[in-house]
């Protein structure tokens, strides 16, 4: 007799494309924090010829625990020229 349980879906999980580089962006983490994802995307379609869409850099970025902390925003001061 069958089951009623649905099917997997989405693509099979894996290490992913970014996997074998993920020591390469680490690095370049390491060395500027305040690097972009633009540029991290940059760097590694220079280096290492790997093109990807910037989210898939923040995706593994985020799966390895680093986190983007926004400034807090404040009103300008009065003294500041207009």
């Amino acid at each position: 007799m069958g089951h009623a349980e649905p099917a997997p879906q989405g693509p099979p999980r894996g290490k992913g494309k970014l996997a074998p580089h993920q020591a390469f962006l680490e690095e370049l983490v390491a060395q500027d924090p305040d690097i972009t994802l633009f540029e991290l995307r940059d760097a590694l379609a220079e280096a290492e010829g790997v093109r990807v869409h910037h989210s898939s850099i923040a995706n593994l970025l985020s799966r390895l625990g680093f986190t983007y902390k926004k400034s807090r925003w404040s009103p300008p001061s009065a003294a500041a020229p207009r």
